[in-house]
């Protein structure tokens, strides 16, 4: 069994806000044993950073301190350009992977955000994990590629914009329909503002294990990675 942790959070125009927001909810997920948490996207706000900044290294900090692995979205600037960026840290405070979003929606991101052009799928103690962001999950191709890599688990950060032209029925049927058809976990990580949908979820092939909509909070779920291999036989 894996247990996860979604964090649907309110997101600030001031960073220490968020990054205060963050270390308590590690805390949470800590203390209930989960092995991962995940937050939305652009967790840290608007503003760009670089790996090596103090709010960053504050979160490494507490990943080593209470063991657990850590998923949250931040801008980055790399090279001159800037990502809309999923951050994982491990356990023991390492930053083992970063994703830049590849599929950015037109109009709502980062101004001169650029996108990103590979993912992968990534080992950890606990099982391997896939990572998008938000709007690639309108892009079934990359996380098909994810599942076939031996993905077991999909974390989606995203901040559902509410008048982005696309209905709620679309944004509540994604999480579910990519387990599915993927057979993997799907766990879609949303925000919580007056601005985006507020709706997170944990899902299983077959149906919805955890949700949450409309209020700040925290979900579990303990995942049966073994149940997979049991699904796949009717692939």
């Amino acid at each position: 069994m894996a247990r996860v942790a979604l964090a649907q959070i309110e997101i600030f125009d001031k960073v220490e806000k968020n990054v205060n927001k963050i270390l308590d909810y590690i805390n949470k997920a800590s203390n209930k044993k989960a092995e991962i948490i995940c937050f939305p996207e652009s967790t840290l706000g608007d503003k760009v950073f670089d790996l090596e900044s103090k709010e960053i290294k504050s979160i490494q900090k507490i990943c080593e301190n209470k063991s657990i692995y850590c998923i949250f979205g931040a801008h980055l600037k790399k090279g001159g350009k800037v990502h809309n960026s999923a951050i994982l840290i491990n356990r023991k405070g390492n930053i083992q992977y970063v994703y830049n979003k590849i599929n950015l929606f037109p109009g709502l991101d980062l101004k001169k955000t650029s996108p990103g052009n590979t993912n992968k799928v990534i080992n950890t103690d606990f099982g391997k994990i896939g990572i998008i962001i938000c709007w690639d999950f309108a892009f079934p191709e990359g996380i098909k590629k994810l599942s076939k890599k031996g993905a077991q688990m999909i974390f989606c950060p995203s901040y559902l914009i509410n008048d982005a032209g696309i209905t709620k029925e679309v944004f509540r049927s994604y999480p579910l329909t990519r387990a599915f058809e993927n057979v993997v976990y799907f766990l879609s990580c949303d925000a919580f503002t007056s601005e985006v949908l507020g709706e997170s979820y944990i899902c299983s092939p077959l149906k919805t294990l955890k949700k949450i909509r409309g209020r700040e909070g925290i979900i579990f779920a303990d995942l049966d990675l073994k149940e997979l291999n049991d699904l796949k036989e009717w692939k």
